[in-house]
C-alpha cells in the first residue's frame, strides 16, 4: 500500500504529465524534501508524520502550478528564439532566390505572397513580443506567415525543378528544418499554456 509521500508523488506527476522532464525533476526534488521533513518528525516513522510533511509542503494543483508556470516562461523564451532564427533563414534565403534565381513564368501572385506574408510576420512579431509574448495565438499568426512565405518562395523560384545552386538548396532546407522546429515548439506551448490554466483555475 502507498503512502501519503508517494501518494503526493504520484499526484503531482500526473498533474505534470504534459511535461515529463519537468515532471521526472520536480517530483524527485519534492519527494526528498518530503522524506526529509517527515524523518525530522518526532512521530517518525509513521503515516502521521508524513501526512504532516505533505500538509506543511502545499497542495499538489498549487506545486505543479506554480512550477509549470515556471516552465512555460522557459518555452515562451525558446520559442521566440526559434522564431527569430526562423526569421533570419528565411529572409536570407529570400535573398539568395533573388539573387540566383529569377522569377521565370511563374505567377506575380508568388512574389506577392512571399514579400506580404513576410512582412506580416515581422509586424506581428514585433508587437507580440512587446506586447503579447505568452501570446499562442500570436506565435501562430507568425508560424502561418512564414510556412505562406517559405511555400510562395519556393513557388516562385521554381525551386526544384532548376537545379538551384547548394547555398540556396541549403538556406531552404534550414527554412524547413526551422518550421518543423517552431511548429513543435508552439504546440508544446499550447498545450502547456492548457494545462496551466487547468491547474491554476482548480488550485484556486
Amino acid at each position: 500500500m502507498a503512502g501519503v509521500i508517494e501518494d503526493y508523488v504520484a499526484a503531482l506527476r500526473r498533474q505534470l504529465d504534459f511535461d515529463p522532464t519537468l515532471a521526472q525533476r520536480l517530483t524527485s526534488e519534492v519527494e526528498d524534501h518530503l522524506r526529509d521533513a517527515a524523518e525530522s518528525d518526532p512521530a517518525w516513522p509513521s503515516s502521521e508524520a508524513e501526512r504532516r510533511a505533505v500538509q506543511r509542503f502545499g497542495l499538489s494543483r498549487q506545486i505543479a502550478a506554480q512550477f509549470a508556470a515556471d516552465a512555460i516562461d522557459r518555452q515562451v523564451r525558446r520559442t521566440w528564439l526559434t522564431l527569430l532564427a526562423t526569421v533570419i533563414v528565411t529572409f536570407i534565403a529570400m535573398r539568395l532566390r533573388v539573387i540566383w534565381l529569377d522569377d521565370g513564368a511563374v505567377s506575380a501572385l508568388a512574389p506577392l505572397i512571399d514579400r506580404c506574408a513576410f512582412i506580416v510576420v515581422i509586424a506581428v512579431g514585433v508587437i507580440g513580443w512587446f506586447s503579447f509574448r505568452r501570446s499562442f495565438l500570436a506565435l501562430a499568426l507568425c508560424l502561418a506567415g512564414l510556412a505562406a512565405s517559405i511555400g510562395a518562395g519556393f513557388v516562385r523560384a521554381d525551386l526544384f525543378a532548376q537545379g538551384a545552386p547548394l547555398p540556396v538548396l541549403l538556406t531552404a532546407a534550414g527554412e524547413m528544418v526551422l518550421i518543423g522546429l517552431l511548429s513543435f515548439r508552439i504546440v508544446g506551448l499550447g498545450r502547456r499554456l492548457k494545462r496551466t490554466a487547468v491547474l491554476r483555475g482548480v488550485a484556486r
